[in-house]
């Protein structure tokens, strides 16, 4: 029997294993297949270990890349595909949540079949990443997203689309079905998630005064869980004087830890606040909930795609407003319920499906006739 070995490839961080790894465990249990994973990190390889047990995986092997020297250290997953190319160019296939890997096509010789998954259903311009166009196939959540992929010309006939549903909470049910608790009493959860990117976060605009609004305002729970990016470059001391500025029994500060990837937060909440993060629609996969978004750049954002998710809740452009929309987010929930209903099954696909069989299926098939 021919076995085709299959590479899932993680270069993006912590947040981007679970939208990738339950297929590559789905894979592993395929006797005409050979699943390998290669990460950067202890953490990542741990985490990933984690992940193929709980899905019950069968057979695959798992390797920390090295990096190359001739590679400047702040590139490191430049680094990683530089360094490791003549082991990836030795795969029937390459499946990635990131677009770095991309530049793979750059490099003289022969390529294997490069397939996308990408790490997220948001609207925002960063999801429709011109590189797309050099995959051989994308597997995208919904239909959302292939629709404006093929309409920016990023899916074409030379990049094929696919649809498989939305992997990752698919996978976290399944992994940890009951609901995260994290306070000892019955009080709202609201999650504040601001987006890492300087142009589009809300948080340096106005989150230490968000922050400190639930600090004073004890009649809701609040855990503060930004982007893992946001405060990656941050110093400990930094850390520490946010922790410890804002400690408080009603207020959870998470600034980059497994938590804050595994829809833990987003299970546990009540009510979202936000801005543009793609993890509104993890917060909503599990049925319509309250949402309110943070306006602090002053956008017109009505008829703007990338903002379309801004039509799930209450739209404020201050901490004034904040308290005003949270107040009345229960009692104003069935205004947006219909649209979070349908806009959220086009971006995550079907309820019925199974996204990580639906994946893999996927994947299968294309190594079969590649």
């Amino acid at each position: 029997m021919a076995v085709n070995t299959i590479g899932f490839l993680l270069i993006g961080g912590l947040h981007h294993i679970l939208h990738l790894i339950p297929p590559a465990a789905e894979l592993s249990k395929r006797e005409d297949l050979s699943v390998k994973i290669f990460v950067l990190t202890t953490e990542e390889l741990d985490y990933c270990r984690r992940v193929m047990t709980g899905l019950v995986a069968g057979e695959y092997s798992i390797e920390t890349l090295s990096l190359s020297s001739l590679v400047p250290k702040g590139s490191p997953k430049l680094s990683a595909l530089w360094a490791n190319r003549q082991i990836l160019r030795r795969l029937d296939a390459l499946v990635v949540a990131e677009r770095t890997s991309t530049i793979l096509r750059k490099l003289p010789g022969k390529l294997p079949l490069l397939i996308h998954i990408p790490h997220g259903a948001g609207d925002g311009p960063l999801g429709f990443d011109k590189r797309i166009r050099h995959f051989d196939h994308v597997i995208a959540a919904g239909q959302k997203d292939l629709t404006r992929m093929t309409e920016q010309g990023l899916i074409s006939t030379s990049t094929r689309g696919h649809l498989s549903g939305y992997i990752k909470p698919f996978a976290v049910r399944h992994l940890s079905p009951k609901k995260p608790v994290f306070f000892a009493n019955e009080k709202p959860v609201v999650l504040y998630n601001p987006h890492s990117k300087i142009e589009l976060t809300s948080w340096t605009k106005i989150g230490t005064e968000v922050i400190k609004l639930f600090r004073d305002w004890p009649q809701f729970n609040f855990i503060f869980a930004p982007h893992t990016k946001l405060f990656l470059q941050a110093s400990t001391s930094d850390r520490d004087s946010l922790a410890s500025t804002f400690k408080a029994e009603n207020i959870l500060i998470d600034l980059g830890s497994a938590r804050s990837t595994d829809m833990s937060y987003t299970r546990a909440a009540d009510i979202y606040l936000g801005d543009v993060s793609s993890q509104v629609y993890e917060y909503l996969s599990g049925g319509p909930k309250p949402c309110v978004f943070l306006n602090a750049h002053g956008v017109n954002w009505r008829e703007n795609p990338d903002y379309a998710h801004w039509h799930f809740g209450q739209v404020v452009s201050d901490v004034a407003g904040v308290i005003e929309a949270l107040e009345n987010a229960e009692q104003t929930l069935s205004d947006y319920r219909e649209i979070q209903e349908q806009r959220v099954e086009m971006a995550l696909g079907r309820s019925h499906w199974n996204p990580i069989k639906r994946a893999a299926d996927i994947i299968h098939d294309l190594v079969r006739v590649n």
